[in-house]
């Protein structure tokens, strides 16, 4: 073979191998495209189902209210309650069993519980701070549900306030049998005529867990 033949062949094998490096190339990426856009239905879809009902502490048996002024050395009434996601939402979610307990997030002084009663319409066992098991007879299926009044008095209230919440911290169950999920609330209590503006960098990003 002539030289001339010998390079168009050479070039005519490498044009094959580009070629080949090409529809590999197009392959892979047509791949890593379609996974790419799997993987981002599946947490948009993820991220859409994290708007769960609402069990913890308000200053309000009916709404949610994340705020309590006290007066420093008196007793103060908090509720622990089920909610819907958002503000006049239903719980949306019957249940048998929920399983909850109060525990201080942040910041400076405590809070004791002087009594608690709990809704009589509902089994109980435990204790607010230790955590407690509702239950019910049959599925319990309502727009917003108490499960507790307590009475508190809050010790060395200091002008940050504090922050208590509550919250699930165990299993809790639908009416088949299925886990029920459910997200935390908290209470800020601040001491009248002390409250003033909490720094943003202090808790803000612990609030906000709660929001």
């Amino acid at each position: 073979m002539s030289e001339d033949g010998r390079m168009r062949s050479r070039f005519r094998t490498q044009v094959r191998r580009r070629s080949g490096s090409l529809s590999t190339f197009t392959l892979s990426f047509s791949i890593a495209l379609s996974v790419a856009l799997v993987l981002f239905l599946f947490i948009t879809n993820a991220r859409a189902q994290t708007e769960y009902p609402r069990m913890g502490l308000s200053a309000s048996p009916d709404e949610y209210v994340n705020t309590i002024e006290i007066v420093p050395g008196e007793d103060f009434t908090l509720y622990a309650c089920v909610f819907g996601p958002g503000p006049g939402e239903p719980v949306g979610q019957p249940f048998t069993s929920l399983s909850w307990v109060i525990h201080q997030v942040c910041c400076g002084a405590t809070v004791d519980i002087r009594d608690f009663q709990f809704n009589p319409d509902l089994d109980n066992t435990g204790h607010p701070l230790v955590g407690v098991v509702t239950t019910t007879a049959t599925c319990y299926d309502k727009d917003s549900v108490l499960l507790a009044t307590i009475t508190c008095n809050m010790n060395n209230p200091t002008p940050e306030g504090v922050l208590w919440a509550a919250g699930p911290f165990d299993a809790s169950y639908d009416c088949q049998g299925g886990n029920a999920l459910f997200m935390g609330m908290a209470v800020t209590i601040n001491a009248d005529g002390d409250a003033l503006p909490v720094e943003e960098s202090r808790w803000g990003s612990i609030k906000a867990m709660y929001r």
